[in-house]
C-alpha cells in the first residue's frame, strides 16, 4: 500500500485534510507552516521531504500545492515515488503563479491585498463559500480559523525548474473549476479520475476522496510495475 503526503494549498492551512487523515493511517498531513520569502518552494519541499518520512511516499498536492512539485522531487529525490494533482494546479516551472493566472483574477486578488497579504481564502468569494463545502460546524470553525493571509510575494516568486516529469504523475478532479486542468493532465497520458464533488471535498466527503486517492496510487503502481520500476 502506498504511503501518501497530503500537502495543502498555500492558501489554506493543513486542517483541510484533518477529516480524510483520519480516515487514511498510511497518509500523513504535511504541515509547512506557510510559505515565506526568500525560499517560497524550497522551504515547503524541505518540510514535505522531513515530515513525510524516511520510506518511499506519493505526494498528494491540493489546489495551489501543485506549484510544488519541481521542488519536492528536487528535495525528496528518489524516495519521491509518484505525485497526485488533487483538483490542483500543474506546475509552472521557471514562471511565477501570477503570470499563469486570467488578468481578472490577477486584478481582483491585488484589491484583495492589504499590507502585502492576501485576505483570508473565504474572503475572495462574494460570499463565504465554507458552510456549504464544510457542513460539519467544527471542522469549519477549524479551517476558517487555519486560513493563513498568504504574502503576496508568493504569487510573484518564480517555480523552481526543477526536473519532476520523469515521475509517476495522476489527477484526480473533484470540481468542475478544473475540468480544463484534468484534461491536460489526460493528454500527457496520465490516469485520471473524475468526481462530482467539490473542491474541498476531502474535507467534507473524507472516505469517498480517501477511497479516490487509494484507486489511483493503484493504477500509477501498476503503470510502474508494467515499466519495471517498482513504487
Amino acid at each position: 500500500m502506498a504511503r501518501f503526503a497530503l500537502v495543502h494549498s498555500p492558501f489554506v492551512g493543513p486542517v483541510s485534510w484533518r477529516a480524510l487523515a483520519k480516515t487514511m493511517p498510511e497518509a500523513v498531513v504535511v504541515d509547512y507552516g506557510g510559505v515565506r520569502g526568500p525560499r517560497w518552494y524550497g522551504d515547503v519541499a524541505e518540510a514535505v521531504s522531513i515530515q513525510a518520512g524516511e520510506a518511499p511516499f506519493v505526494a498528494v498536492l491540493h489546489s495551489g500545492a501543485g506549484g510544488f512539485a519541481p521542488a519536492i522531487a528536487a528535495e525528496a529525490g528518489e524516495r519521491l515515488s509518484g505525485v497526485v494533482f488533487l483538483d490542483a494546479v500543474l506546475p509552472y516551472p521557471g514562471v511565477s503563479c501570477l503570470s499563469t493566472a486570467p488578468e481578472p483574477l490577477v486584478a481582483h486578488l491585488r484589491r484583495i491585498t492589504t499590507e502585502g497579504r492576501l485576505a483570508a481564502w473565504n474572503r475572495w468569494f462574494p460570499e463565504d463559500p465554507t458552510p456549504t463545502m464544510i457542513p460539519d460546524a467544527a471542522l469549519r470553525e477549524a479551517f476558517v480559523a487555519d486560513l493563513p493571509r498568504t504574502p503576496f510575494g508568493f504569487l510573484e516568486a518564480v517555480c523552481p525548474a526543477d526536473a519532476w516529469e520523469h515521475l509517476p504523475a495522476a489527477y484526480v478532479q473533484l470540481s468542475q473549476g478544473y475540468a480544463a486542468t484534468a484534461a491536460k493532465a489526460e493528454a500527457r497520458g496520465w490516469p485520471v479520475l473524475r468526481a462530482d464533488l467539490h473542491h474541498l471535498a476531502m474535507a467534507s466527503d473524507p472516505e469517498a476522496v480517501a477511497n479516490l486517492l487509494r484507486d489511483v496510487a493503484a493504477r500509477l503502481e501498476t503503470r510502474a510495475e508494467s515499466a519495471g520500476n517498482p513504487i
